[in-house]
Order: structure tokens, then sequence, then C-alpha cells
């Protein structure tokens, strides 16, 4: 039951990630109907095709990660149909095992999600890709992202709905700033490591990168089964 509830209050939020990664990726499919030969800047539409596919990645994190045991939709404004965070509570189970079903069909669809755009921006690269390349890169996107499902996560702990996606959305913003002024956060930040400034498939694995994001992830997924237990609703 617990795993059907979390996918009843996730499913609309997975078909709609889905139709936002189709929507970027058909793009070039419309430009010779503006003149535009997409053969003709091969090379700029993949990185471009790429760079989207990584705001993707963060993006499928934080929203994913959005249907929390503390998320609430307005009762009025679905119909109805809402992730009660007082139905939740009331079941005959502990608050850890809420939390590690949510966020773990959240991570599962997260990791799927990542499969597929990874495995597509790899295949649209202009250069030769082996699979040990691939499998470096989708590695690394996984483990890098965990730190920022975990974090949207706790939020999602605290927060509701817009409040916690805004919450993420400025944690990982500072974090973004930062890396570009100082050395030490630039070789830890998951987003560097995410492939926002280095290239996807010829770089070296970040291993300070990977290493503090499974560090601060499970920090976070604590936090989280912490709060939930001592929390008053």
């Amino acid at each position: 039951m617990l795993w059907f509830k979390a996918w009843l209050e996730i499913r609309w939020r997975f078909a709609f990630l889905v139709g936002s990664t189709l929507l970027i990726w058909l793009t070039p499919f419309w430009m010779p109907s503006t003149g535009v030969s997409p053969a003709a800047i091969a090379s700029r539409l993949w990185m471009g095709t790429h760079l989207g596919t990584v705001f993707l990645y963060i993006f499928s994190a934080i929203y994913l990660a959005g249907s929390g045991i503390n998320s609430q939709t307005l009762y009025g404004a679905t119909s109805g149909f809402h992730g009660s965070m007082l139905f939740t509570l009331s079941l005959p189970v502990s608050r850890r095992r809420l939390l590690f079903t949510r966020a773990g069909l959240g991570a599962v669809l997260t990791c799927i999600l990542i499969l597929i755009m990874a495995s597509y921006t790899l295949y649209l690269s202009p250069g030769p890709v082996n699979a040990l390349q691939a499998f470096t890169y989708i590695a690394r996107v996984i483990l890098c992202d965990l730190p920022i499902y975990a974090i949207a996560v706790l939020l999602a702990c605290l927060l509701d709905e817009i409040w916690h996606f805004i919450g993420d959305s400025f944690i990982w913003t500072i974090v973004f700033l930062l890396q570009s002024r100082f050395d030490a956060i630039s070789r830890l930040s998951p987003l560097r490591a995410l492939s926002l400034i280095c290239y996807p498939v010829t770089s070296p694995m970040p291993w300070a990168a990977i290493a503090a994001s499974v560090v601060m992830a499970g920090a976070a997924l604590a936090l989280s089964v912490w709060v939930l237990k001592r929390k008053e609703y």
C-alpha cells in the first residue's frame, strides 16, 4: 500500500519530467523549418542539448523529491486528490519507513530518468563514446545527483510544496556561484561534477566531489529521519 500510495502521489511529476525531456530533445527536429540545418551546427547543438539535460538532472532530483511526507497540495486546487501529510502519518507504520518508501521510489524514478537522458546525450555526442566512458559518465551523474535529491527530501520534510522548491533552488544557486570563486568548493561541488563546466566524457572522474556527494546525501537522509521523528503535526 505504501509503494502504491507513493506512486499515486509522484506519477504526475514523473510524467511531467518525461514530457519536459522530450520537448528539449525534439527541438532540433524543428530546425529545418527555420532554414537552419542541424548538421551545420552539430557540435553546438549537442552541447546545448547536453547542458539542457544537465539542468534536467538537477530539476528532476528536486521535483521528484518534492512529494515528501510533509508536502501537501491545496485540497481545492487538486479536486480532492493530494498528498495529505495527516493521512500519511496516520498509517500504522514508522515515519522512517514512510520516508524511505517515498524517498526510495523517487530515487528509483530519478535514476531511470538519468539513465535515459544520459544515454541519449551520449548517443548524440559528435565524438566516439565507448562502453566504459558511458558507464563512467552515467555513474558520475547518479552519484553526484544524490546530494541534490537528498537535500530536497530534507527540505520537503520541513517545508510545503513551492517553498521547498524555492529553498532548493536558492541553495544550489549559491553553491554554483561560490564554486566559481573558491577552488575548494569547486573541487567538492556536485554541480561541477555533473558537467556544468567540464566536458562530460573525456574529463577525469571527480573523486573528491563524488565522495562529498555521498557524505552529504547520507547526512541529509539521516537528518530527515531525525526531523520526522521529532516533528509534531
